[in-house]
């Protein structure tokens, strides 16, 4: 290990995951800054997650794994910070994999700049093939920001996610993730955001994001209902720091932020069978709309189409939403294509 280094604790939230697991540990074993310690939360794995953990543990000193009954990712990240000995902590999902030079320059600009967190762009995988680069792009190959400034590109997208940063133990304080069966980041990371001082954004993908994995759980209509009620919530305590930091521009582009998320919450929703908790879950996201011409200006005329569908012709809606998937997959499979030559 090198001494000289603080050490930053990575913490891997493990459910299900034997296809992918080996990858992911591989590219943080391998990684140019070596004083790691690599904590793993075995959720309540039913396949050979687990012992692959294990395994791991006895090839490499700098893994510890512990296992727990599922509770969810929440509970396993909150797990991992319980037990993390490190100056530093990093968060990394099991199906994903890091660039091996990752942790080295997110370290090096920390330092470099003083700053409380880093943060870095990332690769989108779909389907094992490259589809995009996502995240901040700025014009400078890093850019520094204060807490302020970063919560401005924040409230509008709210889609940040925690494993393309690293942070400083002190900002991670005693900010805890919800420990719900499907979590939602966005308020966790906006608090640690907002306990920052200073804040980089290194303009590289340096993280290698997995989406639409094989083995991924199909959401059913009580994982989508669940996981929205649970968004709705998380949006509702967004709204009340916001209005506790009292800063009228921030406020101002949330609420147009809110409004959009609103919207996309309710276009979850009304896809899913009918039932009771469908019906009460739409009506909680109606009565968060309080002022229905923001609202209708917030979204632009094709959403309001949805929207007027939504109320007045449901099978025209279904119609749309038909053929918007239709013209998806025609325009993939050209891309698909153009790709190919």
């Amino acid at each position: 290990m090198d001494e000289k280094k603080p050490l930053i604790s990575i913490i891997v939230p493990v459910y299900n995951v034997e296809d992918y697991i080996e990858e992911c540990l591989e590219s943080l074993v391998k990684q140019t800054y070596k004083n790691l310690e690599i904590i793993l939360i075995d959720d309540g794995s039913t396949d050979n997650s687990g012992e692959i953990c294990d395994d791991y543990v006895l090839k490499n000193t700098r893994i510890k794994c512990f296992h727990q009954i599922n509770q969810g990712v929440g509970a396993a990240r909150n797990k991992g910070l319980e037990v993390a000995e490190g100056e530093l902590i990093g968060f990394v999902d099991p199906d994903d994999y890091c660039d091996l030079e990752m942790f080295l320059e997110m370290y090096k600009s920390m330092k470099e700049d003083e700053a409380d967190i880093v943060c870095c762009r990332w690769i989108t995988i779909n389907r094992g093939l490259i589809s995009g680069v996502s995240g901040y792009e700025f014009a400078e190959q890093k850019k520094i920001l204060s807490n302020l400034d970063m919560a401005e590109f924040y409230v509008q997208s709210m889609d940040w996610p925690v494993w393309n940063k690293l942070l400083k133990k002190n900002v991670v304080k005693s900010i805890k993730f919800p420990e719900i069966r499907y979590n939602e980041d966005f308020f966790t990371v906006f608090q640690w955001l907002y306990n920052a001082s200073k804040i980089v954004y290194i303009n590289k993908p340096l993280y290698n994001y997995r989406i639409l994995r094989k083995g991924s759980i199909t959401e059913n209509r009580d994982t989508v209902l669940m996981k929205n009620t649970l968004a709705l919530e998380q949006l509702k305590l967004f709204e009340k720091k916001l209005v506790e930091i009292n800063n009228c521009k921030l406020k101002s582009n949330f609420d147009i932020r809110y409004l959009r998320s609103l919207y996309d919450l309710r276009c979850n929703v009304e896809n899913v069978e009918e039932s009771e908790e469908k019906i009460t879950l739409l009506n909680k996201i109606k009565l968060e709309i309080k002022n229905l011409d923001m609202y209708k200006n917030s979204l632009g005329r094709s959403k309001c189409l949805k929207l007027f569908l939504f109320d007045n012709f449901k099978c025209g809606y279904s119609l749309l939403v038909i053929w918007e998937k239709l013209f998806k997959n025609i325009e993939k499979k050209i891309r698909d294509k153009i790709k190919v030559k």
